[in-house]
């Protein structure tokens, strides 16, 4: 009996120091997602006690859904558009600050501030800058004789803006890592390359990104998994429109949930967004392990 209690305690301490972990996870992170997943399967309004089991209704009213699909493209051209120039951006800029190594520094910290500004203020100051009467990206503009343009109210205008805006926002964090790894790479390996030709684009390709490729990958995942949960830009700037142009999957969900009280759909969509979620990090988890096993 001694030795049992003993084994017990012995095998239960590690438990116990998990505890203060395990309990808010529980509490705050596991509860809501079993909640949610829960409430996918039903009618629920937000407001009504009752719950009525629709079975797969939610999931099938999305999937036959022509906005869902809108959203879901928007989605996706949003995200592609939103990762892929911060990290070129970042990658071309951290080139050129470590060539300018005297002020770098400074360059950098400035840049940096468009990463921790809050998204909310950021957004406010670019709406002013895209206004149709006062803005001034239309006064540079209608210097060169082009009329003025209602930025925020045109389809293809708008998506732009929040593209433009959020890019603005990435590079700031992007040209700060890069710039960081590219400045701790070995000196003599690029010496050497350079002794061997490798210069320009020659040696960015061969020597330069492979050694900063968990950087590289490192950004890509997290700008995607941003921009997929992209909410505060769009609500300030669009508000999703004009006529759902620059709605996405985040957003739809606030709309359903907090503003048509389709709380069953909504939750049925924050599991579809919680499976795509899993799918770029599972991607994300393949790619890593085949980079750090080349």
């Amino acid at each position: 009996m001694p030795k049992l209690i003993k084994s017990f305690k012995s095998h239960s301490w590690p438990f116990l120091l998990l505890l203060p972990t395990l309990i808010p996870l529980t509490v705050f992170w596991l509860y809501p997602l079993l909640k949610t997943f829960y409430i996918s399967f039903t009618d629920w309004n937000y407001i009504s006690p009752d719950y009525d089991y629709v079975q797969f209704d939610n999931y099938q009213g999305l999937v036959t859904d022509s906005f869902f699909l809108k959203v879901l493209l928007n989605t996706f051209v949003f995200t592609f558009f939103t990762v892929v120039p911060p990290i070129i951006i970042g990658i071309f800029g951290a080139v050129l600050l470590n060539k300018i190594k005297a002020v770098r520094n400074f360059f950098v910290a400035s840049i940096f501030s468009s990463w921790i500004t809050p998204t909310v203020v950021v957004s406010m100051v670019w709406v002013s800058i895209f206004d149709k009467d006062t803005g001034i990206v239309n006064a540079i503009l209608s210097k060169f004789g082009v009329e003025r343009i209602g930025w925020l109210a045109g389809e293809t205008t708008a998506m732009l803006v929040v593209i433009i805006v959020t890019i603005w926002r990435y590079a700031g964090l992007s040209i700060l890592l890069l710039t960081s790894s590219m400045a701790q790479l070995d000196p003599d390996v690029e010496k050497a390359n350079s002794l061997d030709g490798g210069r320009g684009f020659r040696k960015l390709f061969r020597i330069t990104l492979p050694a900063i490729s968990p950087i590289l990958i490192f950004l890509l995942v997290l700008f995607t998994l941003d921009s997929l949960k992209a909410y505060d830009q769009i609500y300030i700037l669009t508000q999703g429109g004009p006529s759902g142009a620059t709605s996405t999957i985040l957003y739809y969900f606030y709309v359903l949930a907090f503003e048509w009280y389709e709380t069953g759909p909504a939750s049925a969509l924050a599991m579809i967004f919680l499976v795509i979620c899993l799918l770029i990090s599972a991607i994300n988890y393949m790619v890593t392990k085949m980079t750090f096993k080349n």
